[in-house]
């Protein structure tokens, strides 16, 4: 059902590229959107110094206005439709904009009245403050305490601190070392290497995915074929509407998905990426951003870990010998089933279209997007 303050414009027009500052004049570029559906789209823009910025975009006036007047800080944009959220003002996250104004810190993401991350830095460490709406981050709590016991030995999680700064901010510790995105761009990185951080991630995701169901994750939602037919539209929808992609028949494009006999099941983190994983100084891993961790098939995750190889050689940001040394690698640690396997390629589909959705939402990337979609339809 669409929503009561729905008043989509007949000529189809949707949020900016590009606009002006209210404050300062400056050029904010949009880096990144996420489309709630068609009359709200949130937004991550940027200034010439390379400073985020957050932002919302609304189709209908009155509903902009209302945000607007309720989120103390905001700048209004009415000729775009869009609200900014300057210096973590968020009307939802209520304890972000405090932790913008700490000495030292340094907003990193911030996706308005959901969540955000600020860099906290203090006695020569480095902390993550993870800001979520009131409530929540006690059981995102609980559940990274979890993973770290399941994973305990084969790779590490952020350890949660005990620093009481309001309701809804949970603080992280810092991951030392380079991510396994930013080791597979150095060239002087070895092979080998390479090799062994990525049997690794490997390893732990099939540790998790047979580990026993521990309570502090039960939780985690299940995500099957239908949910992932449902994420991948979700994507295509908005863009195919704001007129990025065109449209696709995403029922028809993955039936095999829906049709086919599920393999395995258990838990997995599906959405995990090479920049979501540090190569430790001890030689193990660390992995975080875990928030996403479901029951699903072990097919999901494992095809969009490859997937996500095959972007970065298509960004430039890996050799296809060293995706090919990282796709062996991790399939070695994985160790996945004929059943797993037979899954494989209709997954893999469904990341080629999700990804293609989500980078149409990205102005860098919208070549990308369109070569993702055309890879993925007959």
């Amino acid at each position: 059902m669409r929503h009561p303050y729905h008043a989509r414009p007949a000529d189809r027009v949707r949020h900016p590229d590009r606009l002006t500052h209210p404050g300062t004049g400056a050029e904010l570029a949009l880096r990144r959107a996420w489309p709630h559906d068609d009359w709200h789209v949130l937004l991550e823009l940027e200034t010439p110094d390379g400073q985020r910025l957050a932002g919302q975009w609304f189709a209908d006036a009155i509903r902009r206005a209302e945000v607007f007047a309720a989120t103390r800080g905001a700048l209004d944009v009415p000729r775009h439709g869009i609200v900014l959220h300057p210096d973590g003002a968020d009307r939802r996250l209520t304890a972000l904009a405090g932790l913008v104004s700490w000495p030292g810190s340094r907003l990193l993401a911030h996706r308005p009245e959901q969540r955000a991350v600020v860099r906290l830095t203090g006695d020569g460490d480095t902390y993550y403050a993870t800001v979520v709406r009131p409530g929540l981050d006690a059981d995102l709590g609980r559940r990274l305490a979890g993973l770290a016991a399941l994973l305990h030995g084969t790779a590490t999680v952020p350890a949660v601190q005990d620093w009481p700064l309001g309701d809804g901010v949970l603080v992280l510790s810092e991951l030392p070392g380079p991510t396994l995105a930013a080791l597979g761009a150095d060239r002087s990185v070895g092979a080998g290497e390479l090799a062994a951080a990525w049997q690794r991630v490997g390893s732990a995701l099939r540790l998790l995915h047979d580990a026993p169901r521990v309570p502090v994750l039960s939780g985690a939602g299940q995500h099957d074929a239908v949910a992932e037919v449902t994420l991948v539209a979700r994507w295509l929808g908005p863009a195919a509407e704001y007129g990025l992609l065109p449209p696709v028949d995403v029922a028809s494009l993955l039936a095999d998905l829906r049709s086919g006999a599920p393999g395995p099941a258990g838990l997995g983190c599906p959405d995990l990426t090479d920049a979501q994983v540090v190569a430790g100084p001890d030689g193990g891993i660390g992995l975080f951003g875990l928030e996403t961790v479901t029951v699903g098939e072990l097919a999901r995750g494992f095809a969009s870990l490859l997937v996500g190889l095959e972007l970065r050689v298509a960004q430039g940001e890996l050799t296809p010998s060293r995706a090919r040394t990282a796709r062996t690698a991790v399939l070695a640690g994985l160790r996945p089933d004929e059943a797993t396997l037979a899954r494989v390629p209709a997954y893999e589909r469904a990341a080629r279209l999700r990804l293609a959705g989500e980078y149409a939402f990205q102005p860098r990337w919208r070549g990308l997007s369109r070569a993702l979609l055309a890879a993925a339809t007959p």
